[in-house]
């Protein structure tokens, strides 16, 4: 009997260091799965960053090879060169071996080293569309660089007078893009001798650049030929109303010469 008593304490003290192990073993599993999770969603953060970024340089270098359709200024192009730089940066972060990227980096340095070098303010001249849907495609890809430079100034990359000097600039070419639709469809209503479509189409176009303050050379250009346009019109215009008259007046003296004498 005293034998017994004597047991019953060891076994007790056996049962608590098995549940004390259990527990110690299963905070070990948990905390290895939390850790576990924490990397794997931290290895997913990362992977989705570098995704970004990658959309990032894929989408900029489009806009770049849109430069020979549209006129990029040097600041614009700036603009893009070092947006792509920045995002191979954060790329090298994560992955600083990554095949490629490191020539990538220096060719992308050279070209923000070269333009820098140039004038700023320099830029190709507008180039006119050829038919409607390159127009489209031109209106497409400024509204897409004026969303990069709304982002890349928002991120503190861009000094606002510079952010607002190009986004005027690219709210200008989205203006010249739709002179240049509008004049056409007065040609074409022309054509088709819509001689009031015609002149309301370029009357809103002109009243349009009247109330811009800083038209530049090719919107003083286009004032002008809407004007000549809008004279042209109106003396061919009056042209047609004078030759109508005079045929009417013809007509109407041979009805004199033809019509029935009167017996007196």
């Amino acid at each position: 009997m005293i034998n017994q008593r004597k047991g019953l304490p060891l076994a007790d003290m056996v049962f608590t260091l098995v549940l004390i192990a259990i527990g110690i073993l299963l905070f070990l599993v948990i905390g290895y799965n939390i850790v576990l999770q924490y990397k794997q969603k931290q290895q997913a953060d990362l992977r989705s960053a570098v995704s970004r970024q990658r959309r990032i340089i894929s989408e900029t270098e489009d806009l770049l090879l849109n430069s020979a359709r549209l006129p990029y200024s040097v600041t614009l192009m700036l603009i893009l060169h070092k947006r792509m730089f920045n995002a191979m940066n954060q790329i090298q972060k994560v992955y600083p071996e990554m095949k490629g990227l490191k020539e990538r980096q220096e060719a992308s340095q050279n070209q923000i080293n070269q333009l820098q070098d140039k004038n700023a303010a320099s830029a190709q001249k507008f180039r006119v569309p050829d038919n409607d849907g390159e127009a489209i495609q031109m209106l497409k890809i400024v509204k897409r660089l004026r969303s990069v430079i709304r982002s890349e100034h928002a991120q503190g990359r861009i000094a606002t007078p510079t952010f607002i000097a190009e986004d005027r600039r690219l709210e200008l070419m989205i203006l010249k893009v739709n002179i240049e639709n509008t004049i056409k469809r007065a040609m074409e209503a022309q054509a088709m001798r819509q001689w009031g479509t015609a002149r309301q189409l370029l009357n809103k176009a002109i009243n349009v650049i009247n109330n811009i303050s800083d038209r530049d050379e090719y919107m003083e250009h286009k004032l002008s030929q809407m004007h000549q346009m809008n004279n042209d019109m109106s003396e061919k215009l009056n042209k047609a109303k004078n030759q109508e008259a005079e045929e009417q007046k013809e007509k109407d003296d041979l009805d004199m010469l033809f019509q029935p004498k009167k017996k007196w």
